[in-house]
């Protein structure tokens, strides 16, 4: 199908079977996301195209276990880590009541959560999985999931419900395992060193270095705080760590710059609320090679991914109280370092107006999470539009590169990319700079 010139498909939602489970299939034309409630109402498949950037432990492809086999000994040893997406409760630990002793967890982590659809107006498609009351926790969580029409985009609304009769103190935390698996000269599977994470630091962070090491080496190779100003890259190196951020950005993206394929988050961020670890409102761990954890070498498993997870605050609920998480994903064709992600696109050169004698030299780099076409609008000094063209066509499966020379109106003060979907109605600002007349 032509992404450019055909009409806006509805969102599709079937019955699939997914590697040997039960799972259900939501899909635009464009991407499609892949739910399987009886593995801990996991996600386990968001592809752009054909290409899938969520990792899946294909030894445990399509196995169901019963809660005392998900529990075993209760070590990390014992723990089905299908992979994919799922939502836990944070602060994690073993020395105290008020903290999750997961993974493994028979209940919030691999229960068999119920499978509800739900009315989406405008051809989306919705889905909420709902796990089992989980006793020792109190709490039972709902993960929401929509899928919009022309657009590389899910919203993911999650819940957390207070199902005892007593207060509880929890942060909702969601965890997305990354593929970064690739192969070798000789065709085995290998760590893809090009896989990358990109965290925004907090200029007045907490932490000395603007993140905290939470597990592994102090020096380890992978947490490389400043690829650009207060930017933070992990570039996925097989090591075994874990790091904490207090970032105040409300985005991370992964890149696998192999391909130029990015996967970005949007979430909302709450400076003046309490965050679990320290602050961490982002944390990433990346497996590999490190001491043991639990009894068990992570280096000689061979299975290559990185999680991005996504922390809310720790909040106090009364018996029957929720809250709540709301979580954007988007995906597109863009290279790394991404230095900015809007509700449009993700940037990884933003745009710059150069002078040249009495025009403009107009240049960036960008992923578009829309299909339809991007504009240049230039603007006065109370953002009024002066003029504006067509410059590109958006799709979220090509790298979006400006790199034109143009004349600017009398009074413009500064030049935007304005992408509008197909009916020619503009969706959001995907970046906007001043420019200096000559």
């Amino acid at each position: 199908m032509d992404v450019q010139t055909a009409a806006v498909p509805s969102c599709r939602l079937d019955q699939i079977d997914f590697h040997g489970w039960q799972a259900i299939k939501l899909s635009n034309g464009l991407v499609e996301l892949v739910a399987v409630p009886d593995i801990g109402g996991r996600i386990m498949a968001f592809n752009l195209g054909s290409y899938p950037y969520l990792w899946i432990d294909r030894n445990l492809a399509g196995k169901l276990f019963s809660a005392e086999e998900n529990q075993g000994d209760g070590s990390i040893a014992a723990w089905k880590n299908y992979g994919g997406d799922k939502t836990w409760p944070a602060p994690q630990g073993w020395t105290r009541a008020d903290q999750w002793r997961g993974p493994p967890d028979p209940v919030l982590d691999t229960g068999r959560y119920q499978l509800e659809t739900v009315d989406a107006p405008g051809g989306a498609a919705t889905i909420l999985m709902r796990s089992p009351p989980d006793q020792r926790t109190g709490i039972q969580i709902t993960r929401q999931c929509t899928l919009h029409p022309g657009a590389a985009h899910v919203s993911l609304h999650l819940e957390m419900k207070n199902i005892s009769e007593q207060e509880r103190f929890w942060s909702i935390w969601d965890v997305v395992q990354v593929d970064a698996t690739r192969q070798d000269a000789s065709g085995q599977e290998t760590h893809n060193d090009q896989a990358w994470l990109y965290i925004p630091t907090n200029p007045n962070s907490k932490f000395a270095r603007a993140y905290n090491v939470m597990f592994g080496a102090e020096d380890n190779p992978e947490w490389q705080r400043d690829v650009r100003p207060n930017l933070l890259g992990a570039q996925y190196q097989y090591r075994l760590g874990k790091i904490g951020v207090d970032s105040p950005a409300g985005w991370v993206a992964f890149v696998n710059q192999e391909r130029n394929f990015a996967f970005c988050q949007r979430f909302p961020y709450w400076p003046d609320e309490t965050y679990p670890d320290g602050g961490a409102s982002v944390e990433c761990w990346t497996t590999g090679h490190g001491e043991s954890v639990g009894g068990l070498d992570f280096g000689q498993l061979k299975l290559y991914h990185l999680e991005a997870e996504i922390l809310g605050p720790l909040r106090r609920m009364a018996p029957g109280d929720t809250q709540s998480l709301d979580i954007d994903w988007h995906v597109a064709r863009c290279p790394g370092p991404i230095v900015n992600v809007t509700p449009a696109g993700c940037c990884h050169q933003p745009l710059q107006a150069e002078p040249i004698d009495t025009s403009f030299r107009l240049s960036g780099v960008f992923g578009v999470f829309f299909v339809g076409d991007v504009q240049l609008v230039w603007l006065d000094d109370e953002d009024g539009d002066l003029a504006a063209e067509t410059l590109a066509p958006a799709n979220p499966l090509d790298v979006l590169t400006i790199d034109v020379v143009r004349n600017a109106p009398h009074r413009a003060s500064s030049v935007q990319l304005r992408v509008r979907d197909r009916q020619g109605q503009p969706l959001a600002s995907l970046d906007r700079c001043p420019i200096r007349n000559t």
